[in-house]
Parts: C-alpha cells; structure tokens; sequence
C-alpha cells in the first residue's frame, strides 16, 4: 500500500469528524435562527389573545401533532432509504409513491375529523367549528412536508434544508403581524398562518428538488418495501409515542384544567427551548449514522458528540430558565402570564431530558436497533396514567412529566450502554 493511500486512510475518519462538526455547527446556527422567530411568533400571539384562547391554540397545534404522530415514521423511512438509492431516478419514484399513499390519507382524514368534530370541541372545550375545521385542513396539507423535506435530509442538502426551516418562521411572523394583530383574527388567524406557512414551504421544497423531480421514474429495487414495512413497524411506535412524550400534557390540561392551560401553555412553550435549540443536531446525525450502518461501520464518536452538545445546549437553556424563570416570562409574555414561573422551571429540565434520550433514539434507528422503545412506551405510559389520577394543579402534572422523561433518558441511557458492551 502507497504511503499517499495510508494517509488517506488514517486521514479520512478525521475530516468525516471535521465535515460533521462544521455541519452541526451551520444547522444549529441557521435552524435556531429561525427558532428565534418561532418563538417571536408566539410571542405576538399570547400578546394578542386572551390568555384561555392562547392556550385554546396551542392545545390545537399539540392536538395535531399527536394526530399525525403515527406518519413521524415516514421521514425516517425516507431519510433512510434515499441514503441508499442515492440515485435521482428512484428517489423520484420513492416520492411519487409516498404522496400517492398520503393523498389517500389526507382525503381519510378530512372525513374522520368532519365526523368527530363535535367530540372535539367537547373533549377540548372549544365552542366554535372553524378552529379545530382550520387544524383539520392543516393537518392534511402539511402531511406532504415530511417526504421532500426528509428526501433533501437523505441527499445530505441539509444546510438548504435549514434555511427553508428558518425562513418559513420568518414568513409566519410576517403573517401573524397581519392575521392576528393588525386584522385581529384572533385563534382562526394564528391558526391560519401555519397553513399559508406550510404551502409556501412545499412550493420552495419543490423548487429545492427539482433536479430529482425533472429525472425520468425508475423502478425501485426489489423486496424495497417489503424491507420498509418491517422498518415502520418499530419507527412508528417511536414516532408515536415520542410525540406524545411532547405533546399529551398540553391536551390533557386543556381538558382537565381548561382555566389554567395558557399558563400552562406558556410554560410549555418557553421550556420547550431546551428540547428545540439541540433537537437540530440530529438531523446531521441521523443520516450520518444511516450512511456508516450502510458501509458497515459504527462509529460512536458521532453519538457521543452529539450527546455533549446537547447536553451543553439543553442542559444551558433549562439552567437560564430555572435561575431567572419570572424575569424572562415577563419579559417575553407579559406579566400576565407571571404564574407560570415555577412550571417553567420544571419544564425546562424535563424537555433537556428528552432532547438527550432524542439523540440515543435516533441513532440507533439509524442502525436498526429497537431495545429503547421499551423505555420510551413506559414513560409515555407512565405520563398519560399518573395525569389521569392526578390532575389537580398545573405543577402536579408538571412534575409528572419531569418524572417520566428522567425515567425514560435513564432507562435509555443505561440500555444503550449495556448494550454496546454486550456487543
């Protein structure tokens, strides 16, 4: 062997590592940009409605959320499985095909919430159709974001990727400025501003993928989807139930305690911070770990970068929030929304919690290994008993939902361990 070829050999492991870091470093950057006006947007929203309607809204968006949890499968698949065609003419076919399957979903949808609507303004104490008829129609339209989004992640246009991310909060501020404070709208403009969002997105997606979308369609390999199906299985339950883990709190208050839920609310979004600002890291990790399981190779440096960064990240959000919790609601919120200090505090670090156990999810997706669904499906169901017995305060559930993340980062965390050294 060449010396050059030796070089190159002990070299590329290293500028892999740097080609990762640099990539961490833009999408953090560029993702949290936008971050800053998600929140901007919320901001403008608690400041124009009343607190009970702000939390009435932000039930709706969590409502959502759990409602497509089981389609969170279809950007892993895509993700995973552009990153082995590589080739633009079966990744054409890959989408063609998804959308197809989605459209009939979407038309399902629509009939399942127009014959449930009733139920719903009950459960969520809502008194009027065109709010939850507005989520609905959101709901149908955004499930086609996932597969271009998710294809340009398999592609590795991950920095593309992430402006399209900032820049539709930005186009969402904009509109809120005009739908709910200036034309006062209230709940159906704030509502009404995900959706413009969400179709200006897919048009710049379009455009962003239009080198694929110009290739002829190509067959797809053989037993590709008998494959897929037995990936969804296990990726399902954990888009399932990791939505829940971030969203069934905010729905059950807005049933139990529909009085204090923009407190609540409040509390949920601010602390929510500590999951979002470091959640950008894995989608360089996800593909990256996808691509070595495919050469044959683990790399766990990647893993545990990740896991610091988050920590760092995550763990400086939530410390901010539990020494200064009163001061930065005020600032932000108003003084309205003051009572929300101490779940705040406890939010924060259960959101941290997540956002590690987030990175050790992912990664082992990546590599087909499924061990910490169990620790995950127990916390989740841990969460959703303990709030069902217990619901008499904003801070008992709190604390509820600090409980169940340590259980499932703990359990998570030691599984992932024991599991490599058995390996």
């Amino acid at each position: 062997m060449s010396i050059v070829k030796r070089l190159w050999l002990k070299l590329n492991p290293s500028l892999k590592m740097v080609r990762f870091l640099q990539t961490n470093f833009l999408v953090v950057i560029i993702l949290n940009s936008g971050n800053l006006f998600n929140y901007l947007f919320q901001l403008i929203v608690a400041r124009s409605l009343p607190t009970a309607d702000f939390g009435i809204f932000n039930a709706l968006n969590s409502f959502n959320m759990i409602v497509q949890a089981p389609l969170g499968v279809i950007p892993f698949i895509i993700t995973r499985y552009t990153v082995r065609l590589s080739a633009l003419e079966p990744v054409k076919m890959l989408i063609w095909k998804f959308s197809q399957g989605l459209l009939l979903i979407g038309i399902a949808l629509l009939i399942i919430g127009s014959l449930t609507l009733s139920w719903l303004k009950a459960y969520l104490h809502i008194t009027s159709n065109l709010p939850i008829l507005i989520t609905i129609i959101t709901a149908v339209v955004s499930l086609f974001v996932p597969i271009l989004s998710a294809t340009l992640q398999g592609l590795h246009r991950v920095i593309a990727l992430s402006w399209v991310g900032s820049g539709s909060t930005m186009i969402r501020v904009i509109l809120a400025l005009i739908l709910v404070t200036w034309l006062g709208w209230g709940i159906n403009g704030a509502l009404l501003t995900g959706l413009i969002t969400i179709i200006v997105t897919l048009g710049i997606y379009l455009w962003l993928l239009r080198d694929v979308l110009k290739q002829p369609l190509a067959p797809l390999p053989p037993g590709i989807f008998r494959e897929m199906a037995r990936y969804a299985v296990p990726v399902a339950i954990f888009t399932i139930f990791n939505s829940y883990a971030n969203n069934i709190d905010l729905v059950l208050v807005q049933h139990y305690l529909p009085e204090d839920s923009g407190y609540y609310a409040t509390a949920t979004i601010l602390g929510k911070i500590a999951f979002f600002v470091p959640s950008v890291l894995v989608i360089v990790l996800f593909p990256e770990a996808a691509k070595n399981q495919e050469e044959g190779e683990e790399n766990p440096r990647f893993l545990w970068l990740t896991l610091w960064a988050t920590a760092l990240l995550g763990g400086g959000v939530a410390l901010l929030f539990n020494l200064f919790p009163e001061m930065i609601i005020s600032l932000l919120f108003g003084k309205q929304y003051i009572e929300s200090a101490p779940l705040l505090q406890i939010i924060s670090i259960a959101m941290a919690l997540l956002a590690l156990s987030n990175v050790i999810f992912t990664y082992n997706l990546a590599h087909f290994r499924y061990g910490f669904l169990w620790f995950l499906a127990g916390g989740v169901g841990l969460l959703y008993s303990l709030i069902h017995f217990f619901h008499d305060t904003p801070l008992i559930i709190a604390q509820i939902l600090l409980l169940s993340t340590s259980l499932i980062f703990i359990g998570t965390l030691g599984w992932h361990v024991v599991s490599c050294r058995v390996k």
